[in-house]
């Protein structure tokens, strides 16, 4: 089969098509034809050479396919069902992936692969971390990145959880659903903040900090990313306001989206009861390169495609 292997760390030319064998599922896994592949600022980091890797490897963490083939212990209505799946951080550049069965989840009728894949990922994301922040009615929340990819879902569905004011940032752009917008490319947006029940931060860093102070007495942060750095906390502001710092990640977080919140997003997708994130351009799998260049200079979602020019 074609995969794209990566051999060494670099720049997207590291990034090379190669015919590679064709993966059996093991027990408990399903084999999946690949139809649509996510490309994400993670991996692109990840070529770079930000985090340690196991060379070769073929990267890719999100997709969307056609189960062909099941392992032993394998439910047998998985069989021909279109997924969308999360394959634990690599393999996922390729026209075939073995993947664990409880990675995938099935996609209902009306939802493409390539809208499961674009949107299911930042869409079970926001779900789990709504679910998670114990939202009450009349309350006022920020969402860090309101008209990116999590937060655009935060902002779309934290009403549905009684909230009574949404406090977004984003980068001069409008963000639909937010009370008020600031603007987070102002180094110091935090003054404008009013008091705060809930924070869902991304941004990690100073910001932490500044928006921490911003919280109520009691009130909740919940930590999902670290965009500039490290979060920073002060230990004795927390304890002394009596807030609460709430980390959304790790094993038993991953466990929950996948069981829970995935299947709960593509339902409401398929029903309609939600946006699909906008996809600017699919591309073969061999321009993999041209799609991380893309998504590193900000150019919107961007989707690989095995066969891509193959169809015909």
């Amino acid at each position: 089969m074609r995969a794209v292997v990566m051999h060494e760390t670099g720049g997207p030319e590291v990034l090379v098509l190669t015919d590679i064998p064709k993966p059996e599922p093991g027990p408990g896994q399903v084999l999946v034809r690949i139809e649509a592949i996510g490309v994400s600022v993670g991996e692109t980091r990840m070529r770079a050479g930000a985090y340690p890797l196991q060379l070769p490897m073929v990267l890719g963490a999100e997709a969307a396919g056609v189960v062909e083939k099941l392992g032993d212990g394998v439910e047998p209505s998985l069989m021909d069902a279109r997924v969308v799946m999360v394959t634990g951080g690599a393999g996922s550049y390729a026209e075939f992936i073995a993947v664990n069965a409880g990675n995938v989840t099935k996609v209902p009728d009306g939802l493409s692969a390539q809208d499961a894949v674009a949107s299911a990922a930042p869409g079970a994301l926001a779900l789990a971390l709504l679910h998670r922040a114990g939202l009450r009615g009349g309350e006022t929340v920020l969402v860090e990145g309101g008209s990116g990819k999590v937060g655009g879902y935060l902002v779309r569905h934290v009403r549905e959880f009684g909230v009574e004011r949404i406090v977004a940032t984003a980068s001069r752009k409008p963000v639909e659903g937010a009370d008020v917008v600031l603007d987070h490319g102002n180094p110091d947006w935090t003054d404008d903040l009013d008091p705060l029940d809930v924070a869902f931060d991304m941004a990690g860093g100073e910001t932490t900090r500044r928006v921490l102070g911003k919280l109520k007495p009691g009130g909740r942060m919940l930590l999902y990313g670290a965009l500039t750095a490290q979060p920073e906390l002060d230990p004795v502001a927390v304890q002394g306001q009596g807030l609460q710092v709430i980390g959304c990640g790790g094993p038993l977080w991953f466990r929950q989206c996948l069981d829970v919140h995935y299947p709960e997003f593509v339902d409401l997708a398929a029903r309609g009861r939600t946006h699909l994130q906008p996809v600017a351009d699919v591309l073969p799998l061999d321009l993999a390169a041209e799609a991380h260049r893309r998504v590193a200079a900000s150019a919107g979602r961007i989707l690989l495609r095995p066969n891509l020019g193959l169809d015909s």
